[in-house]
């Protein structure tokens, strides 16, 4: 994997998102995409991986991917069947120090990570450069906009730790080119 990350977001942001992947992949073949969220700030803070709903954008934070190829995008999330999620929980919120990143879509750093299918799925049927896009969105200020639908508690815990959670929106892509054989 070779570090092709472009963007990245405002430099204001005290977060940072980061795409990896080959430079050139095989037609027909899923493209192994690595994500990592770094805290590019100057103190602590509490971020959050890739949670159920968080993809479709049912609930923060958002991470919306996508893939483009010529400008046009050949693969998003697709429209939630069902809007209701699970909770959020401590152990979905992380504490990351100045300097220090984490693979939002780990089920090692917090059992309640998903991966990004979007990107997990995505098959590129045609040669050529493709675009793979993430958006990361934080900016939800409500606490309900972070909960589940199933169970969700308001534990002063868990409420305050959604309130460091910095309001920033951030964005990255990587191109990786699509040919017929490596």
């Amino acid at each position: 994997m070779v570090d092709l990350q472009q963007g990245g977001g405002p430099r204001d942001a005290p977060v940072a998102v980061q795409l990896r992947a080959p430079h050139r992949h095989p037609v027909g073949e899923p493209v192994p995409i690595r994500v990592e969220v770094r805290n590019v700030g100057e103190r602590e803070s509490c971020l959050v991986g890739v949670l159920d709903g968080s993809e479709t954008g049912i609930r923060y934070p958002h991470y919306r991917p996508s893939v483009a190829l010529d400008g046009e995008t050949v693969a998003e999330p697709e429209a939630p069947e069902d809007p209701l999620v699970g909770p959020i929980r401590l152990a979905d919120i992380r504490r990351v120090r100045p300097g220090e990143g984490f693979d939002p879509t780990d089920r090692a750093v917090a059992p309640g990570y998903l991966p990004l299918i979007t990107f997990a799925t995505f098959r590129p049927v045609r040669l050529g450069i493709y675009r793979f896009r993430l958006e990361l969105d934080m900016t939800g200020r409500r606490p309900e906009a972070w909960f589940g639908r199933f169970g969700q508690t308001t534990d002063g815990d868990l409420l305050g730790l959604l309130a460091t959670v910095p309001a920033a929106t951030v964005s990255t892509f990587v191109d990786v080119e699509v040919v017929e054989r490596l």
